[in-house]
C-alpha cells in the first residue's frame, strides 16, 4: 500500500492544478487538497503526521486539523507575523499620505525617462542587493511593496509588472547572511568566503543581468498585450487623483517615512553594526511609532492623528484575510506531499540516475525546481539532497561544491514560479489579483536565469 501512495498524491497534485485553472476559491481548494494528502498518508499507515514539537490529540482523525492548528501557528509567527506587520505599516503609510509623498517627490526626476522598464530593472538590481541584509523573501517583498511598488505604479508600470519583479528578486541568497549558502559551503567543505568570491559571484552576477534583461522584455510585452485585450488591471485615475492632491498638500519629509525601516535595517545588521540587529517587523515597528510622533508633531490634532494610527490594525487585519490564511493552507498542502512520500520518491530517483556531474546536477536541480514549485519552499527537498553533494561528486570525480551550487540554484529561482510560494501570495495580495497571473510573467525570467545559471556552472567546473 505504502508503495502506490505517492503516485495517488501525484493525482491530487494534479487534480489541485486543474482546480486553480478553474478558478476554484485556491484557500478552500488547497485546505481540502492538503487535508486529502494527509489522510491519504494515514489510510496508507502513516502513523505520525505532525510537525516536530507538536503533540498528538490521541485518535489520528483529529491529528489532521492538529496539524493545520500547528502549521498556522508556526507560520504566524514567523513568516505570517512579518506580513501582518508589513501589511500594516503599509497601510498606516498610505493612510497619513507619506507613501503618496515619496512617489510625488521621486517621480519628477524618473518622469524623464523615456522608458519606465529601464526603473523596474532597476528595482530588480537594487532588490536583490537588498537581499544582502533581508535573507527573508517574503519579508524583503513587503518591504519594496511599502516603498517601492507605489513609485513603479506611479510612472506608469502596471501593477502585475511591478508585484512580479518584487516577487523575484531574492533568486539567489549569498554568503555571509544567508543560512542556505553558508549550508551550501560547509557542506561541500569550502571556506564561505571563497564559496562567495569564487563560485556565486561569477555566476550570479551575469545571471542577474540576464533576469534584468528578461524582465523588461516581457513585463513590457505582457502589458501591452493585457492592455490591448482588456485583461490588464486598470488604475483607478480618481482614486490617483485624490492621493497627488493629498501628496502635494504634505511636506517633504513625509517622504522619509516608508523608508525608515529601510534604512534602520541597512545600519543595524550583522554586516555593518554587528552589535545591534533588527529583525525586519522590529524595524517597521520602529517606523510606525515614528510616524506617528511625527505626524503629532506636524498636525497637532492628538483625535485624527491616533485615529489614523490604527490604520495599522486594519491593514494587519486585511492582510489576514487575503494573505495569512492561504499560507496556513499551502504549508497543510506541503506537508501532505512529505507525508505521502512523494517528495522522498522524487529524491530517489534522483539519487539513482546514474549519470555523469553535470547530468547528475541537472537532475537534483529538476527535482528540487518541481518539489519548490509545488511547495513553494526550496528548503526542504534542498536540505534532503545537498547532503549526498560530497560523495555524488566525489564518486563522478567532481567537485562538491559545483554539485551543491546547482542545487542552491533550483531551490531560491524557481521559489517566484510557484503560485503557492508565500512571496507570490504576497505580491499577489498587492496588486489584488490571482498569484497565477504573477507567476505568469515570473516564469521566463526566472527560468531563463535557471537555464543560464546551470549552464554557466557547468561550464565554470
Amino acid at each position: 500500500m505504502l508503495d502506490i501512495i505517492p503516485y495517488l498524491a501525484i493525482v491530487i497534485v494534479i487534480l489541485t492544478g486543474w482546480g486553480i485553472v478553474k478558478n476554484l476559491q485556491v484557500n478552500i481548494l488547497l485546505l481540502f487538497s492538503g487535508l486529502a494528502l494527509n489522510l491519504l498518508a494515514v489510510l496508507a499507515g502513516v502513523d505520525n503526521i505532525l510537525p516536530k514539537n507538536a503533540h498528538s490529540t490521541g485518535w489520528i482523525g483529529f491529528d489532521l486539523f492538529e496539524l493545520l492548528r500547528a502549521l498556522s501557528r508556526s507560520q504566524v509567527a514567523s513568516t505570517g507575523f512579518v506580513i501582518l506587520i508589513a501589511g500594516g505599516f503599509a497601510a498606516y503609510m498610505d493612510k497619513i499620505g507619506a507613501s503618496d509623498k515619496l512617489v510625488a517627490l521621486c517621480m519628477k526626476p524618473l518622469s524623464h525617462l523615456k522608458n519606465p522598464y529601464l526603473v523596474l530593472g532597476a528595482v530588480f538590481v537594487l532588490g536583490h542587493i537588498l537581499g544582502l541584509v533581508v535573507t527573508s523573501a517574503a519579508g524583503l517583498a513587503m518591504l519594496l511593496a511599502v516603498s517601492v511598488y507605489p513609485l513603479l505604479i506611479g510612472i506608469g508600470i502596471s501593477s502585475v509588472s511591478a508585484a512580479a519583479v518584487i516577487g523575484s528578486v531574492l533568486v539567489f541568497s549569498y554568503i555571509p547572511s544567508s543560512a542556505i549558502a553558508i549550508l551550501t559551503a560547509q557542506t561541500a567543505g569550502v571556506d564561505p568566503m571563497i564559496y562567495l568570491i569564487e563560485h556565486q559571484l561569477p555566476v550570479a552576477i551575469p545571471t542577474i543581468i540576464v533576469m534584468v534583461l528578461a524582465h523588461i522584455f516581457v513585463q513590457s510585452y505582457f502589458d501591452k498585450k493585457d492592455a490591448a485585450s482588456g485583461r490588464l488591471p486598470a488604475p483607478n485615475q480618481e482614486l490617483l487623483g485624490q492621493k497627488q492632491s493629498r501628496a502635494a498638500s504634505l511636506p517633504s519629509f513625509y517622504a522619509l517615512l516608508p523608508i525608515v525601516p529601510l534604512i534602520l535595517l541597512f545600519i543595524f545588521n550583522k554586516l555593518v553594526f554587528k552589535t545591534v540587529v533588527l529583525d525586519v517587523a522590529t524595524a517597521m515597528f520602529i517606523g510606525w511609532v515614528f510616524g506617528i510622533i511625527v505626524d503629532m508633531i506636524y498636525r497637532r490634532n492628538l483625535v485624527a492623528v491616533f485615529k489614523d494610527g490604527a490604520a495599522m490594525f486594519t491593514g494587519m487585519g486585511n492582510m489576514l484575510t487575503n494573505v495569512v490564511g492561504l499560507i496556513f493552507v499551502a504549508a497543510l498542502f506541503a506537508a501532505g506531499l512529505q507525508n505521502t512520500g512523494l517528495v522522498n520518491l522524487l529524491i530517489e530517483a534522483a539519487k539513482h540516475a546514474g549519470l555523469g556531474l553535470a547530468g547528475t546536477g541537472l537532475v537534483l536541480s529538476a527535482v528540487i525546481a518541481i518539489v519548490t514549485i509545488l511547495t513553494g519552499s526550496g528548503v526542504a527537498s534542498f536540505t534532503g539532497l545537498v547532503g549526498i553533494a560530497p560523495s555524488v561528486a566525489a564518486g563522478l570525480g567532481g567537485e562538491a561544491i559545483d554539485l551543491a551550487m546547482m542545487m542552491q540554484l533550483a531551490s531560491e529561482m524557481t521559489r517566484p514560479i510557484s503560485p503557492v510560494a508565500g512571496v507570490i501570495i504576497i505580491v499577489a495580495g498587492f496588486a489584488g489579483v490571482n498569484p497565477l497571473e504573477i507567476v505568469r510573467r515570473t516564469a521566463i525570467p526566472c527560468f531563463t536565469g535557471l537555464f543560464f545559471s546551470l549552464g554557466l556552472t557547468i561550464f565554470l567546473m
